[in-house]
């Protein structure tokens, strides 16, 4: 059988292996490299990701050497799966969905972007069924309408943190999403109408860059950074998975400046009546 764990998921799982052959527990390494406890567990479990300092000071800790583990390092810094492989490494498709809601869920601060398409936080239910059954969707990698519909399920489930207190999740999108039709009339109709009536989620910023706004950063892909650790940026045909923190050091500064370029509150409400407006008079 494949293997189908995340290059991720292999560090820590090697780091864990140097320290088993230790016969030293977690709360006894971490002692040896004077960390918390809770710092080494969640490099163990793949939560946190280590620096190169962090993996060297690992082995000299545990006697090991070095070298594989920077090696594995490197491979863990930036790694792209095609959807195939995300399904196959969940699964199933709704089991991939699962495990988005997992990143969701274990994050505290979230910032999306996506340049022409309403992100899955926002959908409803009619959005998010004719985008996946489009002919880039999960159908063109073997997914069931079956599937597609455990899909839906699992996204309206995640968008339940937009109102859990304590979280700050921050969406920007372009203007262009209001009126790009990846979906029919009636549905983007309906989901314009939901966009604004998530006043209530206390979670959620969600800023409009307008048109006639100069976009600070390239709108080529949509990205979304969990809590300054992890970037994922989706692409058509799959997602990369970045974790070097020099690399999301970058991803959370384009998010400052698409954030500030877009409008918020009262001004992002004016452009989605807008667009309803113009779906009335088309």
């Amino acid at each position: 059988m494949p293997d189908d764990r995340t290059e991720r998921t292999r560090l820590a799982e090697a780091l864990r292996s140097a320290r088993e052959a230790t016969g030293l527990t977690g709360v006894a390494l971490a002692a040896r490299l004077g960390w918390d406890q809770s710092r080494l567990s969640k490099i163990e479990r793949g939560k946190q990701f280590p620096s190169a300092d962090d993996v060297r000071a690992w082995a000299s800790a545990a006697g090991t050497d070095p070298g594989p583990l920077l090696e594995q390092l490197q491979r863990a810094r930036s790694e792209h799966a095609t959807w195939r492989q995300e399904y196959r490494r969940a699964g199933s498709p709704a089991a991939k969905q699962a495990r988005i809601g997992g990143r969701y869920e274990s994050a505290t601060r979230i910032g999306k972007f996506q340049p022409v398409m309403i992100p899955s936080q926002l959908q409803t239910a009619e959005y998010a069924r004719e985008l996946l059954r489009g002919p880039s969707g999960p159908g063109a990698w073997g997914a069931t309408d079956e599937a597609i519909e455990a899909m839906v399920g699992a996204r309206m489930q995640r968008q339940q943190i937009l109102y859990e207190p304590g979280r700050n999740i921050s969406v920007v999108i372009l203007e262009a999403a209001l009126y790009t039709r990846l979906v029919s009339p009636a549905a983007m109709a309906g989901q314009l109408d939901r966009m604004l009536a998530l006043e209530g989620a206390i979670a959620l910023d969600l800023g409009i860059i307008p048109q006639t706004a100069l976009v600070p950063v390239f709108p080529i892909s949509g990205f979304v950074v969990f809590d300054d650790q992890l970037v994922v940026v989706e692409t058509i045909g799959g997602e990369d998975q970045i974790s070097d923190p020099e690399e999301v050091s970058r991803y959370v500064h384009w998010f400052g400046l698409l954030s500030g370029a877009a409008f918020h509150g009262r001004e992002a409400a004016g452009l989605i009546r807008a667009a309803i407006n113009n779906q009335q008079t088309v």
